[in-house]
């Protein structure tokens, strides 16, 4: 029965994870939540607490750079290798390991202050947006008549 229960854990865990973002102790903690949820409505045994380790609590690095070097017009800056790129999310999460929340919450950073794409390319993708009629109110839309 045991296994019965893992089997579902796993399916039900892997669900979730395919459409949310979540960091490897988010992940524990969400099986150990979803197997002791089932096993308890199935009467089996209970997966024992673990405090969490203090893996992934580290204190706020400073920034390497100025704060106010960090988002340019043509570039933002990585703050883990120091690449200047237009845009950060990929690179940090293949290069470094790094979720964009971890990454913020790594260095003490607001997304909104600080965002991951430089203002050039943030702009251009806003042009192209007003283009496609994307974001515009209801009463606004252009109607297509049959």
């Amino acid at each position: 029965m045991a296994s019965e229960v893992l089997k579902l854990t796993a399916q039900i865990v892997i669900s979730h994870a395919s459409m949310s973002e979540l960091t490897p102790d988010q992940l524990v903690g969400e099986i150990k939540e979803v197997y002791n949820l089932l096993a308890s409505l199935e009467g089996d045994m209970i997966l024992p607490e673990v405090p969490e380790p203090l893996i992934g609590k580290e204190e706020v690095r400073k920034p390497p750079i100025p704060l106010k070097d960090i988002v340019k017009e043509k570039y933002v800056v990585c703050l883990e290798c120091g690449k200047k790129m237009r845009t950060l999310k990929a690179h940090i999460r293949r290069t470094h390991n790094l979720m964009p929340r971890e990454y913020f919450n790594r260095y003490g950073l607001d997304p909104k202050k600080f965002p991951l794409v430089c203002k050039e390319y943030s702009e251009q993708r806003r042009k192209l947006a007003i283009e496609k009629g994307l974001g515009a109110q209801r009463g606004k839309r252009k109607t297509k008549t049959a």
